[in-house]
């Protein structure tokens, strides 16, 4: 009996999207453009975790020491640190080694190589490389650093500049995600304002089929289901054409994203969480159809 009701229901919805097929297609495509939006703030997402991930992956503590530091004070800092428990890696660069490294990445410039042959002693200070296990701990190990008793024979720390860096990206990611969000809550209030319009033509054409309902005795639910389900019905197919129109273009796009951010695969990220999307696609246009059906059928249609 519950199925017969239903099939009846979805019928009569399906009747009323086809009706006016100029016109659902075009509240169907202001839903599609929502969703569009909606979807590229995710590969948004995407990428900016990517961009954010990759810096704090290479982001390190870089400690240089003066030149009178020795060898043997060095290595008693760097047994120090290893000590921290959210340290995951000491690196140290001796005077010797940064002076050989240095040359080898200047190996063709005859004149930086002509300068150093000229020099009486080594002009690089020793190093050690400080790795974290997460970017929100380097604070602490700076902190640590500085209280040492060997602070007197350390030049510089560059955490402070790393750390501008990150704080930079994730500012201009936050600031994209905020107009993002803003730009599809506009479009997501016109797809609504559309639908509403669309949902009230369809119920003020439909007046004299009401009036009979009313008069066999439907219940409001028999009346009202109908226009529920053309809502969910526009928030449907603009999902469909909206993953047909992104897949699509993120498989033509990933390549030329990968030349600038190697780490990054689009394609690859959306086909394995491609569910998730679908869901999420699928939800957010049922979701947007029916809620604007529900304003329409309140404001409309008494019964």
């Amino acid at each position: 009996m519950f199925k017969e009701k239903f099939t009846r229901v979805v019928k009569a919805g399906w009747t009323n999207f086809r009706r006016n097929a100029y016109v659902s297609a075009g509240t169907t495509g202001v839903m599609v453009l929502v969703l569009l939006l909606f979807l590229g703030l995710l590969s948004l997402n995407f990428f900016s975790e990517t961009v954010v991930s990759s810096l704090q992956e290479k982001v390190d503590i870089s400690v240089y020491f003066k030149t009178e530091a020795s060898e043997e004070e060095i290595t008693l800092v760097k047994t120090d640190l290893e000590a921290l428990e959210h340290v995951t890696r000491v690196e140290y660069i001796s005077r010797d080694k940064a002076l050989e490294d240095f040359k080898n990445r200047h190996a063709g410039d005859a004149l930086i190589q002509e300068s150093l042959a000229q020099l009486d002693d080594n002009p690089l200070q020793a190093t050690l490389n400080v790795k974290a296990q997460n970017s929100s701990q380097y604070a602490s190990i700076v902190s640590f650093l500085e209280a040492n008793k060997f602070r007197s024979l350390v030049d510089k720390i560059n955490f402070y500049e790393n750390e501008q860096v990150i704080r930079r990206v994730e500012g201009i990611t936050n600031g994209l995600r905020t107009w993002g969000f803003l730009a599809t809550l506009v479009l997501a209030t016109i797809a609504v304002l559309v639908t509403f319009n669309t949902i009230r033509l369809t119920i003020y054409s439909q007046k004299q089929e009401i009036e009979i309902m009313r008069l066999v005795g439907g219940s409001n639910w028999h009346i009202r289901a109908p226009y529920l389900v053309e809502g969910g019905l526009y928030g449907l197919f603009a999902a469909v054409v909206a993953l047909a129109i992104f897949y699509p273009v993120s498989y033509f796009i990933s390549p030329k994203v990968a030349l600038l951010m190697p780490t990054a695969n689009l394609i690859g990220y959306f086909t394995s969480n491609v569910l998730q999307v679908v869901v999420l696609a699928f939800g957010a246009g049922m979701v947007l159809g029916i809620i604007s059906s529900s304003i329409a059928i309140r404001r409309f249609l008494k019964v």
